[in-house]
């Protein structure tokens, strides 16, 4: 069974699920579907999504195999996701401008964040999003997710890739926990080229949610 975002987002966003539904732009929203938590582990008054005054999303994609490729794709499937344009991203070159930073180092580093997610994907590769909070409780950029090789079959691998690097961009566009269904790419093992209607929902109404978590700023 699956649930919506707890506590005072879950209010706030079915309202604001609510109020679209009750106007024109009620066909923001995935029909017949049912969305996952997206707030902080154990913050139910956590909402992060970026604003719109960082609109295009800003990621810088380290030039290292097919990294670049991937991210190239995962960010056309998440924009992809979004019924009246609520986001838009650009890969740029020079990482001290990033938002979002994704890396492929030989193995993961560790943890530079109280608040992180990790996730693998047919033992071929495994990947992990940082998150930040100052002590104004605002985000610090950039979000940083890695994606490092793990297995040796080449075709596993770049399959791997694929899922886990979509998966780890999902985390950096706010969606700070993990789906309890296997057929959605923001499963902890991801093994979907695809989003499911769910996760589609979930993004949806996350960027149809008042955030509470400001990032710093550019």
């Amino acid at each position: 069974m699956r649930r919506l975002a707890a506590g005072v987002a879950l209010g706030a966003a079915l309202a604001g699920a609510a109020a679209c539904r009750d106007s024109s732009v009620s066909s923001c929203f995935e029909p017949n579907a049912s969305a996952y938590f997206f707030n902080p582990p154990g913050d139910t008054n956590g909402v992060f999504r970026w604003p719109a005054t960082y609109i295009p999303v800003r990621v810088y994609a380290e030039p290292a195999g097919e990294l670049q490729r991937n991210v190239d794709s995962a960010m056309f499937l998440w924009v992809g996701a979004f019924r009246c344009g609520e986001l838009s991203m650009t890969r740029i070159t020079d990482s001290s401008l990033a938002d979002i930073v994704v890396r492929n180092p030989a193995v993961l580093p560790a943890p530079r964040a109280a608040l992180h997610f990790a996730a693998d994907s047919v033992g071929m590769c495994t990947g992990r999003t940082d998150v930040a909070l100052d002590g104004a409780n605002r985000l610090e950029r950039p979000i940083r997710s890695y994606v490092a090789r793990v297995g040796i079959d080449s075709a596993a691998t770049a399959a791997c890739y694929h899922f886990v690097v979509a998966h780890e961009l999902g985390h950096a566009l706010g969606l700070f926990q993990h789906s309890g269904d296997v057929a959605d790419l923001m499963y902890p093992v991801p093994r979907r080229r695809a989003l499911s209607d769910a996760d589609r929902y979930t993004i949806q109404l996350l960027y149809h949610t008042p955030p509470s978590i400001p990032p710093t700023p550019r």
